[in-house]
């Protein structure tokens, strides 16, 4: 399966893109998604509106939408706002080339950061932003878009990590060697879990951790959770928020995302690394007015 990643030109092409993130999201709604003229506006004044088209049929099977905003107090960025793939395009890269495409643009613009927010309990948009694109975030967002937007959100508070891209850091570049690998591995976990499948659980959680790298667990796949024990589903959400609000409040920044199969099931965790100016300095975000 091939396809062609292209701005979006026609208005028939904004109205796919309304259409294809109604079909993704399960919104059910036709007043909930995004709005085909206000896409146009954000394609015509300093926004990138992508899509991927199938080579074979032409047909939009994924896009991006981002707009030209500003960080509080801070440089210009790209507001990376949504982004959707139907679910028989997944796994064939079409996500991380959209999000390369974006950050082509904004580098040509002349612009050094890209945000975007993602549910950090989705291990695959996890591994995506943090592993594969090397984005990082210090921000936790609670419930922002309350607990009922489209089937694929329905029953937990709509929380977020917020992305951030800085497009011209070293990190980008330097892909992590087998020694850091190692290293990661052997660094302190903020959770202690019991059980396998749709019954592991948190027993214990420590917030006093000072070590320069920690290990933050979420479950392997949250929806057959849900589906199972939407009680045990949201005590991963409260218990993960507590985690993230509690180290990114004593300066810790969530840098990659590692994941691995283990006695037959999958483990996810968030490698949160201590801020230093070093750090900073890799990622980019050194010497710019935050």
């Amino acid at each position: 399966m091939t396809f062609t990643i292209r701005d979006i030109q026609t208005y028939d092409e904004l109205m796919a893109i309304y259409h294809l993130q109604q079909e993704i999201w399960g919104l059910g709604d036709p007043n909930l998604g995004l709005y085909p003229p206000i896409l146009n506006t954000m394609a015509k004044n300093g926004g990138v509106v992508l899509g991927a088209f199938d080579d074979e049929t032409g047909r939009m099977v994924a896009f991006l939408v981002g707009f030209l905003g500003r960080e509080p107090g801070g440089p210009l960025k790209l507001c990376s706002q949504t982004m959707g793939v139907l679910k028989e395009w997944r796994r064939y890269g079409i996500a991380e080339a959209l999000k390369r495409v974006q950050r082509e643009r904004i580098i040509a613009e002349g612009l050094s950061l890209m945000t975007w927010t993602y549910d950090p309990l989705e291990g695959p948009n996890a591994h995506l932003n943090l592993h594969k694109l090397r984005a990082i975030s210090r921000t936790y967002l609670c419930d922002i878009y309350g607990s009922n937007f489209g089937a694929l959100n329905a029953g937990l508070p709509t929380d977020r990590l917020q992305v951030e891209w800085w497009v011209n850091g070293t990190r980008l570049e330097n892909e992590p060697d087998d020694e850091y690998e190692a290293e990661i591995w052997d660094s302190p976990p903020v959770f202690e879990t019991k059980g396998e499948g749709t019954t592991r659980r948190i027993i214990r959680a420590d917030l006093s951790l000072d070590a320069n790298t920690l290990l933050l667990e979420t479950p392997g796949d949250i929806h057959p959770i849900k589906a199972a024990d939407m009680e045990l589903a949201l005590d991963w959400r409260l218990k993960v928020r507590n985690a993230f609000e509690k180290y990114f409040a004593k300066g810790y920044i969530a840098v990659d995302f590692i994941s691995a199969i283990e006695r037959g099931e999958r483990r996810n965790r968030y490698v949160l690394q201590r801020s230093t100016p070093e750090l900073l300095a890799e990622i980019g975000i050194a010497g710019e007015k935050l």
